[in-house]
């Protein structure tokens, strides 16, 4: 084969392989994410569910780590919120600082959904 044949069937190779998802999820935080577990040390059944702050915005997890965040870590260089929406009250936020994680965050057992930027009407949790 030509030089420029193997190059170009190279290059297509390598484009097949990185649009392919990814075959499992995390066993460990990706870095530019923002990752969450169901259960502490960053474990648990359907592994981590990551969010990508480049994307901008809300999102809400998983089902599996919905309500049910035991571990997260953070690989980004900025604060990120996670947010709790109670039946009743007002809506809860905790800042995640870039680089921080927990191993066991017992306290949000209930994660709602994470944002990139405060949100006004929650209180501080």
């Amino acid at each position: 084969m030509r030089r420029s044949t193997l190059a170009f069937a190279g290059i297509l190779a390598t484009l097949a392989l990185t649009a392919l998802p990814p075959l499992a999820p995390p066993a460990s935080a990706l870095p530019g994410h923002v990752c969450f577990w169901p259960e502490p040390g960053e474990t648990g059944p359907g592994g981590g569910w990551c969010y990508n702050p480049a994307a901008g915005g809300f999102a809400v997890p998983a089902d599996h780590v919905l309500r049910h965040a035991r571990s997260f870590s953070s690989q980004v260089d900025k604060s990120m919120y996670a947010l709790h929406f109670p039946n009743q009250g007002p809506c809860l936020q905790r800042t995640l600082w870039g680089g921080d994680h927990s191993e066991n965050w017992e306290w949000w057992n209930k994660l709602d959904a994470v944002d990139t930027t405060p949100h006004a009407d929650c209180e501080p949790g």
